[in-house]
């Protein structure tokens, strides 16, 4: 009889068949959950990190117009954009805030060179004269102000938009400082 008390413990101490399918298909009910939380973080994160570049290429190019003359130095017309003489395409053209408007770039680009690695992302600038007591309206005739606005797209997907004010009086007033001068 001892004998057979001392099968029946040790044959307890084995795990069954039944315990291996049941651990088995909790561990494999864990994975499949963990596996579906993963890839939405690894969006999330790539998003977030495309988002922060947006960010900077946007600030980059608004400090950029934000160091040019709110009026052309050499050519006293109030329309937006590129004056006669210059190149819609070249930056080093640019002498005054408005020159940059509806310009763009894809793939972005420094002031001295294309950044290569950045297929499928876009700079835009658009330049508008708004009203001095309210910037959210746009004029169309000239006033002392203007906003530009910068975006940044990746594939057709906005990222990032900065925008900032420019005044005729902030020139005046000297709070322009000019490189080389």
């Amino acid at each position: 009889m001892r004998d057979n008390v001392h099968v029946i413990s040790r044959s307890r101490r084995a795990i069954t068949l039944v315990e291996t399918v049941l651990s088995t298909l909790i561990v494999s009910m864990v994975i499949v959950s963990t596996l579906q939380v993963v890839p939405p973080i690894v969006r999330s994160s790539a998003l977030h990190a495309e988002k922060m570049v947006a960010a900077n290429l946007a600030r980059e190019l608004a400090e950029e117009v934000g160091t040019k003359p709110f009026t052309d130095p050499t050519d006293s017309s109030s329309s937006v954009g590129v004056n006669a003489g210059e190149s819609a395409s070249l930056r080093s053209d640019f002498d005054d805030v408005d020159d940059y408007h509806l310009w763009s770039a894809s793939p972005p680009e420094s002031s001295f060179e294309k950044m290569t690695n950045m297929v499928g992302w876009e700079r835009a600038v658009k330049v508008i004269y708004v009203q001095l007591d309210d910037p959210n309206v746009e004029v169309v005739g000239p006033t002392n102000l203007k906003l530009v606005t910068v975006t940044v797209s990746r594939n057709g997907v906005e990222l990032a938009s900065v925008q900032t004010l420019h005044t005729l009086s902030a020139d005046r007033s000297g709070f322009l400082v000019s490189v080389g001068e």
